[in-house]
């Protein structure tokens, strides 16, 4: 018995020591498990941003907080230069994931993306201040080159009627021709215009069968004129009024368009025969609409709507047209375990009225493609 013991004491051992390594493995595995994610983040308005005291915010940003608070993981910020550089970095498999990038067939040979959690894409930024308000639009529209040409067309109408009626009364009525050719033409423009106008003073009144004629198709011709000017007018002021000058893409070959230098959105534009004046940034071009030296302005966006909310309140507005549209989502390592979870939990944050929220606190409270 007593040559056995050692023995035993020596299996315990052996058991206990076994004991000792696995927990020490399973630690190294757990702390290994529990290590914080690497999350590249640059400059990319609205989605990711720093702020003067080194803070990182966005739609994004906030969207990955929420995310990693639902999920229960640790994570940690590295910073690059630009989207070029968080990409390069990204290839090397330097950090696991990137919380805000467009979901483009270059972008997904590199990686895999979640649920899109955002709807983007070229959109139209116009001034608030449209034309057509008070009496200052109301007379920019009376004195718009269409309005003016249609002026000259009546004045034409006057002056071939007024010649009409006295050929056909210059040798029996003394009205017209008593004053000579030149009086009696103008007799004749004067009858013209009040008939149309339907004052009729009868100062002037064709007495032969061709003057009555001709009186007869200028009224009934004058009729439909009248009628037709002024609707053109009344629905001009109108749309002017309610809409302004630039509804969508539809209007943009006849006003003052600009769009980013080497953007993808000056591109579309000009794959469509669109002329437009390229600015060198975002802002510069909103402020030209500010400006009056432009009426519209090309751009992407969730970058326009924040602009519009953070620098150009009450000022510029973005239509609710979107075209050339993209997608934004999280972009992870090919073959991540965290594809599921980010998906399950970007699901049930969209779900939730804090995403609505987060949305209007960047972007405004207008049309946005991520609702």
């Amino acid at each position: 018995m007593r040559k056995k013991i050692p023995s035993n004491r020596s299996g315990l051992i052996a058991i206990w020591a076994a004991m000792l390594l696995s927990g020490a493995a399973l630690a190294q595995t757990g702390s290994a498990e529990r290590a914080p994610l690497s999350v590249g983040v640059a400059q990319i308005p609205p989605f990711m941003m720093k702020t003067s005291d080194g803070r990182w915010e966005g739609l994004g940003i906030e969207l990955w907080r929420e995310l990693a608070q639902v999920m229960g993981v640790e994570f940690e910020w590295r910073e690059y230069q630009s989207l070029a550089e968080v990409r390069s970095a990204f290839e090397r498999d330097e950090i696991d994931l990137l919380p805000g990038v467009p979901v483009t067939p270059e972008h997904e040979v590199i990686a895999d993306f979640s649920h899109p959690y955002y709807r983007s894409g070229s959109a139209i930024a116009v001034s608030t201040k449209h034309e057509a308000h008070g009496w200052m639009g109301v007379a920019r529209h009376i004195f718009s080159s269409g309005v003016l040409q249609a002026v000259c067309v009546l004045v034409l109408l006057w002056i071939a009627v007024g010649i009409a009626l006295w050929l056909c009364e210059r040798n029996r009525n003394s009205a017209v021709a008593s004053d000579g050719p030149l009086r009696g033409v103008e007799h004749g423009v004067w009858w013209a215009v009040v008939t149309m106008t339907t004052v009729g003073y009868g100062d002037v009144a064709p007495k032969t069968i061709a003057g009555r004629i001709v009186a007869t198709i200028w009224m009934l011709v004058s009729i439909i004129l009248i009628a037709s000017f002024t609707a053109n007018i009344t629905a001009s002021l109108t749309v002017g009024a309610l809409r302004g000058k630039v509804r969508g893409l539809q209007d943009l070959g006849a006003v003052r368009v600009g769009a980013l230098a080497g953007s993808a959105s000056l591109d579309f534009l000009t794959e469509r025969g669109i002329a437009a004046r390229p600015t060198q940034g975002e802002r510069e071009g909103l402020q030209a609409i500010v400006d009056d030296e432009l009426d519209a302005f090309v751009f992407d966006r969730a970058v326009l709507a924040y602009l519009a909310k953070t620098q150009f309140p009450s000022q510029v507005e973005v239509l609710p047209d979107n075209f050339d549209p993209y997608y934004v989502a999280v972009a992870m390592q090919p073959g991540s375990e965290l594809r599921e979870p980010i998906d399950r939990a970007i699901l049930q944050l969209m779900a939730s009225d804090s995403w609505s929220r987060l949305l209007a606190s960047y972007l405004g409270t207008g049309l946005h493609g991520g609702e």
